[in-house]
């Protein structure tokens, strides 16, 4: 459980700068806890029983500035406008929850009796398997070594334990932003400027406290390679290690200690654009652009070419550039074809091992790039020269400029990476679809699609997967105790990116989505409450004005905004005579559209039908959105771009005839394609 506490507070300094600042207190408790395991505390020095419960403490403070105002003029008469570009930063503290993940760990690896055994054969101690008498007698399966080989370096069945270090803390940042948003190019285009700078703390390891890191021998030909068990604890004709030497206590096998002392730093820059539309338009994109760097300090127990106690900094396998983006297309204005894709640059990985070979009990080893001219064993120099010969790209380049060492950390990249998704949305108005209903087509990954369809199974170019490169090596097959060298088998994929040998595949498939609106229009529940309390209130009845009203005003008239700033839109004597004089004839025809359905709103009667009084309601309705689409089609050509990039995106919609017939019906939340929905649209 998780009980918190947390303050926030605003100030208001002008009306253009606001500051945030809040202070959040918590603190994870868990209800059970490991049993205590007195001869590791003997040993280590540590209790094994431990759960931290700390106290987190996040500050943070915040503050928004807002420049100038927008150009577009005001939506309607008392509205505001909106600030030319808005500046946003912080700082603050971020932590993370105690995390549950490691806590099962500890309370089964007590080293008890009662917690969790294994049992660890290596090389003749091993017994051979009989998987079918396993299957029919599961009491079958061996919970010792092989005869005779008990006591050795060879057969372990000494528990590990796991437990917390006494400083472990959860995870932390210290994390500032800064962001600028707004219109740039004379209001053409939306744009957002983001860059961000994290100092990350209490980041998480696992040390093996029960590694010794005594040095038994070395690998003469890997650059002294430290190994850390004698060369009597390897199995010569598979290299296989039984790792008792390198233990500080025979007691127990691995000791893991969860800490939280290492760290890393991360930047990252982000930019992101996309046009300003002008009412319902028929083609839109949007793009985004992310820099990101990440160093880090890396444990010796994930990646080691010698003490695998040691810690060192490294970059961050995540590849530094990510760019997203989109686009929209409407064909005859009946489908809309949409793409959403991203490119990403590959991520880095480390060749490594298969196999322990310096002895500390882990799978953790970079491998040592071998030089094929320098060789002794002839197979393995034809194999290393294939491996290069057959190699492209990246894997090749990586391999020959560390020929001769051990390969750095992430010193290998994957090529760049590209995925998608598809969407058709048809026009339910053109289609004649019942009101309120969209029918919708997405397919996921259609670049695998693609790749299938054009190259079949047998010859796939990996299009729209998820490229994760073969980073192991090198393949351990035997040890020479005289020379103190290993056997090694070079994997001839290393670095292959084929999707033959993908494991897992992202998947293509389709979704079909019909979605109906059930509920009445907005219109009709106004008009409905509006009877109900003229039925109830007798002596209180709407007046024929106030449905005139109600009814013109369902259609937002762009005109009177565009009148009212024409000094704003830098209007001609033409331009505004002419819209001015459009507004008279829609406003009279408007008024004698809705005169007589007022009077007859306002004088119903108890017996009233709704569903009668609601078709003469959009009769009206439709006449003046009719009308309206024979207005805006002059008034756009009336207009020029630059005094149309000046209206809000309500008033454009209304300059457009497709959103127009959407709204014939009064569905007020349609908008055709997932446009944006503008001022008073319905009602």
């Amino acid at each position: 459980y998780t009980p918190a506490f947390s303050i926030t507070d605003a100030w208001r300094k002008s009306a253009d700068l606001n500051i945030n600042y809040s202070l959040r207190a918590e603190n994870t408790r868990f209800t059970a806890k490991p049993a205590y395991n007195a001869e590791v505390y003997t040993v280590f020095g540590i209790r094994n029983d431990r759960v931290p419960a700390p106290i987190i403490i996040s500050p943070r403070i915040g503050f928004s500035y807002t420049l100038g105002s927008a150009q577009e003029v005001a939506a309607f008469n008392g509205a505001v406008r909106g600030p030319r570009a808005v500046i946003r930063g912080g700082v603050g503290v971020y932590s993370n929850a105690s995390n549950a993940g490691p806590i099962g760990g500890v309370l089964d690896n007590t080293g008890l009796p009662s917690g969790a055994q294994q049992l660890y054969c290596v090389g003749a101690a091993a017994p051979v398997p009989d998987w079918r008498m396993y299957a029919a007698n599961p009491g079958g399966i061996p919970d010792q070594c092989a005869d005779g080989t008990s006591g050795t370096v060879f057969s372990n069945s000494s528990p590990n334990v796991s437990l917390f270090s006494n400083s472990y803390k959860p995870q932390k940042s210290v994390r500032t932003n800064f962001n600028w948003s707004g219109g740039i190019l004379d209001a053409r285009f939306n744009a957002t400027f983001d860059a961000t700078y994290s100092v990350n703390l209490n980041q998480s390891r696992t040390v093996d406290i029960n590694f010794s890191p005594q040095q038994r021998f070395e690998i003469g030909n890997e650059q002294g390679r430290p190994v850390f068990v004698q060369t009597s604890s390897i199995v010569p004709g598979t290299g296989a290690i039984a790792s008792r030497d390198a233990r500080v206590s025979q007691l127990f096998s691995r000791v893991s200690e969860y800490r939280s002392d290492l760290s890393s730093q991360s930047a990252q820059l982000s930019i992101r654009i996309n046009p300003i539309y002008r009412g319902v338009p028929r083609f839109t994109w949007n793009a985004a652009y992310t820099f990101q760097n990440v160093r880090e300090q890396v444990n010796g127990f994930s990646s080691t070419a010698g003490n695998p106690l040691g810690v060192e900094w490294a970059q961050s396998g995540q590849g530094p550039h990510s760019m997203t983006y989109g686009f929209r297309f409407t064909f005859f204005k009946l489908v809309q074809f949409g793409w959403n894709g991203s490119i990403r640059s590959g991520s880095a990985y480390t060749p490594g091992v298969i196999g322990d070979i310096n002895g500390d009990g882990y799978s953790n080893d970079r491998a040592f790039i071998y030089d094929p001219q320098t060789i002794a064993d002839p197979a393995f120099a034809t194999a290393m020269q294939q491996l290069i010969d057959h190699s492209e790209g990246r894997s090749r380049s990586c391999l020959l400029k560390q020929l001769g060492q051990i390969a750095d950390r992430n010193s290998c990249r994957a090529p760049w990476q590209s995925s998608g998704s598809l969407t058709l949305t048809i026009d339910r108005v053109k289609f004649r679809l019942p009101n309120r209903t969209s029918v919708n087509f997405a397919l996921t990954n259609p670049m695998g699609a693609a790749d299938l369809l054009l190259h079949s199974n047998g010859r796939l170019s990996g299009w729209g997967q998820n490229i994760s490169p073969d980073a192991s090596l090198l393949y351990v097959r035997g040890f020479d105790a005289t020379t103190k060298q290993y056997k090694y088998e070079v994997n001839q994929r290393f670095g292959a990116t084929n999707p033959q040998f993908l494991v897992q595949r992202s998947p293509v498939s389709m979704t079909v989505s019909f979605k109906v609106d059930l509920g009445p229009t907005r219109e009709r529940q106004m008009l409905s409450q509006q009877f109900g309390y003229q039925m109830k209130q007798a002596d209180r009845r709407e007046s024929e004005f106030s449905y005139r009203s109600i009814g013109a005003s369902g259609i937002a008239n762009p005109m009177t905004t565009i009148l009212r700033s024409q000094d704003s839109l830098r209007l001609t004597s033409a331009q505004a005579d002419s819209i001015a004089s459009m507004n008279r004839r829609y406003t009279y025809r408007t008024d004698s559209l809705w005169t007589p359905v007022a009077r007859r709103f306002a004088r119903l009667d108890s017996t009233y039908k709704m569903g009668a009084e609601y078709e003469r309601y959009l009769e009206a309705r439709h006449d003046q959105v009719d009308f309206m689409i024979s207005v805006v089609n002059a008034l756009r050509e009336l207009l020029t771009p630059a005094q149309r990039r000046k209206l809000p995106q309500s008033v454009n919609n209304m300059l457009d005839p497709q959103y127009l017939r959407a709204m014939r019906n009064g569905n007020g939340m349609y908008v055709p394609f997932g446009g944006t929905l503008g001022f008073n649209v319905g009602g």
